[in-house]
C-alpha cells in the first residue's frame, strides 16, 4: 500500500485545517518555514516509522529491505502534496491582496 492510514488521516486534517484558516493572516516566512520542515522531514519520517510498525506487527519482521522499499516514496509523495498546499496558499494570497487593492 502505497499509502497507509495516517497519511490518509492527515490529508483529511490537512484538508479541514485548509477550510478552517482560509482566512486568517499567517505570516508568510513562519509559513514557509513550518511546511518545509513538517513535509520535508518530519511527516514523512512519521509516516515511515508508522508503517514499519505495522508491517511488523501484521506480518512479522520483514527478511530483507525490499518488502518495504515502498516506504521511501513517503519523501516524494509528501514533498509533491507540501508543493501543491504551497501552491493553494500562495493563490489565497494572491486573491487576497487583489482583493484589497481593488477596495483602495
Amino acid at each position: 500500500m502505497l499509502l497507509g492510514y495516517f497519511d490518509y488521516t492527515f490529508f483529511a486534517v490537512l484538508i479541514f485545517l485548509n477550510f478552517r484558516f482560509w482566512n486568517r493572516k499567517i505570516d508568510w516566512k513562519i509559513g514557509c518555514l513550518i511546511g518545509a520542515v513538517s513535509f520535508g522531514i518530519v511527516l514523512p519520517i512519521l509516516s515511515i516509522a508508522i508503517e514499519l510498525t505495522r508491517v511488523k506487527i501484521t506480518s512479522g519482521p520483514w527478511m530483507d529491505s525490499f518488502e518495504v522499499v515502498y516506504t521511501f516514496l513517503r519523501f516524494p509523495t509528501y514533498w509533491i502534496v507540501g508543493i501543491i498546499q504551497a501552491i493553494i496558499i500562495g493563490i489565497n494570497l494572491s486573491y487576497k491582496k487583489t482583493e484589497l487593492d481593488k477596495s483602495e
